[in-house]
């Protein structure tokens, strides 16, 4: 696999906190409480409890790669889904974003 994004950032637990809280921001939703876990030699789980649910990132920066989940009981329309992969794709530093919804 390729590497698509930065690994230095991919292991930097205040820019990916940062990150977190701009979507979260930008979606609308209201954060309650934070956790970060950094691994070693590398790598970050980091979550935030909102009181919509709750949005968390985990990297692999020997990959480049980074998977953000998103749960909300607020819907949010397509618009506000495009402004939130065009962001989380800026932050990141790339194009390669895929975006799945899924809703019950």
């Amino acid at each position: 696999m390729s590497k698509v994004v930065d690994s230095a950032l991919l292991n930097d637990a205040d820019e990916l906190q940062k990150l977190l809280r701009n979507v979260t921001e930008l979606a609308g939703l209201h954060s309650l409480e934070s956790v970060t876990h950094q691994f070693s030699p590398q790598g970050i789980s980091a979550a935030l409890l909102l009181s919509e649910s709750h949005i968390a990132i985990h990297t692999w920066p020997e990959s480049g790669v980074a998977y953000i989940a998103m749960t909300t009981c607020k819907m949010l329309d397509d618009d506000k889904l495009q402004q939130i992969k065009e962001l989380i794709a800026r932050l990141l530093g790339t194009k390669n974003i895929v975006m799945k919804e899924m809703a019950l």
